[in-house]
């Protein structure tokens, strides 16, 4: 692995520039974890851009910048890549002189590169530091294509990609070669590998055809790597005898419109295959001159490398920071997702709290156990008598009559829940219907059916909550009768019968009624009034209202906020937490600040 030449400590001190590679290294894995953590879940229209950036840089981190600022005199890597059909296969193994790379008019031809090199830099490729992610499968020994076919690992045939090691003699030590995916292949990972590959190479050699050169989609790539700083060469195969005084100028006027005019163009004449469906030596002695030349020259190579990893290094926070805008983008479609959710159970709180005050539980059922349990209209001509015989009158109706109490309060709780649930119910199909409306909302939703109705929680526990809120209400009574005459005179009442009267005070405004009702609600709320007046005192009353009101109004807000919050819970689950973009930029920041 050390038996190349190697650059001077001059060379290497310049590839590394000023900024010492440990710290470079420390802010790209910082990068590389927040990019990790960058998830773009929702379908806005920066998405999927974001995404192919956010794992192009991602590869680029993984498999180029870490591996070669922690080795900046490892052997140079050149990736052949280039259209479908344009030759590489041949061009490689033409070069090698030995089929190492499976060649033929099927499409696509190379599912899994080839890395060619010299035994003593094969420790350097074999290990997982260039190319991490990608297993290594090493050739023995050449193959001819079908033996290559019939020994593709079955890792390679269930999908998944596989670095071949094919060792050479013929490679010079210090460079290797990569034959790399079609760029514009038929199928999506061979075309995400040939990105990958290429953003892992020191050096491009671009391959295209007579016929191709002038195709979008390499320009597209040629683009790219004019935007990385990365070093490049153009191979045009396949040019007719006599055409390249055509051709090729016209290819270097696009280069040159394209700011590439400095890339060195190699053409390749058309010519039969011999026997072996290679190259005649000729027809690529000027690529394999450039090739042995830059094995042997270690300031060339230092001086590629120079080129490629500061111009990557460079493209970096620029790229990372269309990602972070993505992202931010992303985080303010979640803010207003979330914030129509909680608008719509606001109003939810409000609408709920209204239908109680106003009346409308005290109908049906209720009334008609609270007159059964006083006997509201004997008891109404009795408001003419004096208070005393009002009070009486109504002790006697609640003394001795816990049971029939009981069924008021359930019926309270019944009604109530009723009202809770239709309420909560209507909230939840509310925000799922606004979310579908907003950008992105669709995937916040995730597509669970159960956010359209209240949760089983809230179904669970209201009936619970409206018991412990009546539990409260008799806790205020018995702490409003402390004194031994108060207390004595709740107690030949009943405290239930008093809580309930409480109640009845409570929820005995009218708007919610209609017609007889009115006249019954209101002679229940006189009833109960005179009674709770008769032991407390009209102020005490007051008090005793409000702070019932405020005590039911607490705990069902509390139902409606973890009923609200599952929505929160799910939002999280679907996106990155707020943070996330803050951690990136923050990262950004640092590697920025290093220069």
């Amino acid at each position: 692995m050390d038996t190349y030449p190697r650059a001077p400590p001059a060379i290497l001190d310049a590839v590394a520039s000023p900024i010492p590679a440990e710290l470079t290294a420390a802010a790209l894995r910082q990068l590389y974890s927040a990019l990790r953590q960058a998830e773009f879940t929702l379908d806005l229209p920066p998405a999927t851009p974001a995404r192919k950036t956010k794992v192009e840089l991602q590869d680029q981190i993984n498999d180029y910048l870490l591996p070669r600022l922690a080795r900046l005199d490892a052997p140079l890597l050149a990736v052949l890549g280039g259209s479908t059909g344009s030759g590489k296969s041949t061009i490689v193994n033409s070069l090698v002189g030995s089929t190492v790379s499976r060649s033929g008019v099927l499409r696509p031809t190379t599912r899994s590169p080839v890395l060619v090199c010299n035994p003593a830099d094969e420790p350097w490729f074999i290990s997982a530091d260039v190319l991490p992610n990608l297993p290594r499968l090493r050739a023995v020994a050449p193959h001819v294509p079908s033996q290559i076919a019939s020994e593709r690992p079955e890792a390679n045939r269930s999908g998944a990609a596989v670095l071949r090691i094919s060792p050479s003699d013929a490679i010079k030590p210090g460079l290797a070669l990569i034959d790399a995916p079609d760029i514009d292949s038929v199928e999506e990972q061979n075309r995400d590998l040939a990105t990958q590959l290429l953003a892992a190479a020191d050096l491009w050699l671009f391959v295209t055809t007579a016929v191709r050169y002038a195709d979008a989609v390499p320009w597209e790539f040629l683009t790219r790597a004019r935007d990385r700083g990365t070093a490049m060469s153009i191979i045009i195969n396949r040019v007719p005898v006599g055409a390249g005084a055509e051709i090729i100028p016209h290819l270097q006027s696009m280069l040159s419109d394209h700011g590439l005019n400095r890339v060195e163009v190699f053409e390749i004449e058309q010519a039969d295959l011999d026997d072996n469906q290679m190259l005649p030596a000729q027809y690529l002695a000027p690529l394999q001159t450039m090739l042995s030349s830059l094995a042997s020259d270690a300031e060339q190579r230092a001086e590629i490398v120079a080129s490629t990893l500061q111009g990557a290094l460079k493209s970096v926070g620029p790229r990372a920071t269309q990602v972070a805008e993505a992202l931010a983008q992303q985080d303010h479609a979640v803010d207003e997702i979330r914030l129509a959710m909680e608008s719509v159970y606001a109003k939810a709180k409000k609408d709920m709290a209204s239908e109680i005050a106003d009346g409308s539980l005290l109908h049906g059922e209720v009334l008609d156990r609270w007159q059964e349990l006083i006997g509201t209209a004997e008891l109404m001509r009795a408001l003419q008598s004096r208070i005393t015989r009002v009070r009486n009158r109504i002790g006697g109706f609640l003394r001795g009559q816990q049971e029939t109490t009981l069924g008021v309060q359930g019926e309270i709780t019944s009604t109530l829940e009723q009202i809770v649930l239709d309420h909560a119910d209507g909230a939840a199909l509310a925000v799922t219907q606004a979310w579908r409306e907003l950008p992105g909302g669709i995937q916040a939703l995730g597509g669970d059916p159960s956010l359209e109705r209240a949760s089983s929680v809230l179904r669970e526990t209201v009936g619970s909550e409206i018991r412990a809120w009546q539990d409260d209400i008799l806790g205020l009574v018995r702490e409003r009768g402390e004194g031994k005459r108060l207390a004595a005179r709740i107690l030949a009442y009943g405290i239930n019968g008093v809580g309930v009267a409480l109640m009845i005070v409570l929820f005995a405004q009218t708007g919610g009624l209609t017609g007889g009702e009115v006249a019954v609600a209101s002679g229940t709320a006189a009833l109960s009034q005179t009674l709770l007046n008769a032991l407390f005192g009209e102020q005490a009353v007051r008090d005793l209202t409000d702070s019932a009101r405020q005590l039911l109004q607490e705990r069902l807000e509390r139902l409606f906020d973890v009923d609200a919050n599952r929505f929160r819970t799910h939002l999280w689950t679907q996106v990155p937490p707020p943070t996330t973009t803050k951690t990136l930029t923050d990262a950004i920041a640092s590697l920025d600040g290093l220069g």
